[in-house]
């Protein structure tokens, strides 16, 4: 069985687990908010004036709550999308960092210098291996 053929019972499960931690909560906290939002109103309308910054407030309190809900509903939970995020970032620097590298070697390979200090190294291995004298004898 595949990971995009799953059992019924476990799309059944997911359902119910979305409905109770993701749905119902949004439900609760802007029936919340629509009721706070026309008790203020009504205070607004006695006369209470800071009741008008409330009576705003608890509508943009019910789009954060859509808008965490729509998060979760995408991404599933907040940290797990964060994490994606930067995993990604952290391999693009990563190959970002690589390419660089590998273009500084390059660089250096075409160098005449280098290339030069390189000779030099293999006439001295030539003449002197290295890893001790020669003959073998320890």
């Amino acid at each position: 069985m595949s990971e995009t053929e799953l059992p019924a019972s476990h799309d059944r499960r997911r359902f119910w687990k979305d409905v109770l931690t993701l749905h119902l909560p949004l439900v609760i906290v802007l029936g919340i908010c629509t009721y706070a939002t026309i008790n203020q109103y009504q205070r607004a309308m006695q006369g209470v004036d800071r009741s008008w910054v409330y009576m705003v407030e608890w509508p943009l309190i019910g789009l954060f709550a859509i808008f965490v809900w729509n998060r979760y509903r995408k991404h599933g939970s907040f940290s797990n999308w964060l994490g994606r995020y930067y995993r990604d970032r952290a391999a693009r620097f990563e190959a970002e960092a690589d390419a660089k590298e590998r273009a500084e070697v390059a660089e250096l390979e075409q160098d005449p210098e280098t290339q030069a200090w390189q000779a030099y190294v293999q006439e001295l291995h030539r003449e002197d291996p290295p890893g001790g004298p020669p003959g073998g004898a320890r």
